[in-house]
């Protein structure tokens, strides 16, 4: 993916990445999109944990990866959360909208999270959030949010005034998610 100007967050444990996932859900404006890419088993579908949690207000959401299936739907109070995984998907943009995949982006008040959205990038709205997640080490992850449009780039800078570091993470964390003034 083509990365824009954007941050970095190392964190040092899933709860970390996913607390970061959970923050970015609860400030998203309806209808943003989540692009995720990294190495199988980097904490993509942490992160979608943590956001499909803190949108729709349950901190016990069971999310899992929809890598068989292709797309898993949360639903709250407060919204609709879809999680697609392309890994499997090798037919690219026909098979994308062949399986109905695309209907989510048409839904302007979901959030909308893909991992291995290169499969399909190039139907995808140009304003999205991309994450990237890097291994560092066994735990670590660093974790790189990137906009590449106007709206988007409101999000992550909110992201990046609120918990754009890792003791800034940390202290949300150690509030028990409450959210910080921004």
């Amino acid at each position: 993916m083509r990365m824009k100007a954007g941050i970095v967050i190392d964190t040092h444990a899933s709860d970390e990445t996913q607390a970061l996932g959970f923050f970015a859900g609860k400030v998203a404006p309806e209808g943003t999109l989540f692009c995720l890419q990294g190495e199988l088993g980097a904490g993509k579908t942490v992160f979608v944990r943590g956001l499909a949690r803190g949108r729709l207000g349950n901190g016990q959401l069971l999310v899992t990866s929809p890598t068989y299936v292709l797309q898993h739907v949360y639903r709250g109070g407060s919204g609709t959360v879809y999680h697609l995984d392309l890994y499997r998907l090798t037919g690219g943009p026909p098979d994308f909208e062949g399986a109905g995949l695309g209907e989510c982006l048409q839904d302007p008040e979901a959030l909308v999270c893909i991992e291995w959205p290169e499969r399909v990038l190039e139907i995808l709205p140009a304003d999205r959030v991309e994450v990237e997640i890097e291994h560092q080490g066994s735990e670590g992850r660093r974790v790189h949010l990137h906009a590449t449009g106007p709206c988007c780039g409101q999000l992550v800078d909110r992201v990046a005034r609120a918990v754009g570091s890792r003791e800034r993470l940390k202290a949300f964390m150690e509030s028990g998610l409450q959210m910080p003034v921004v």
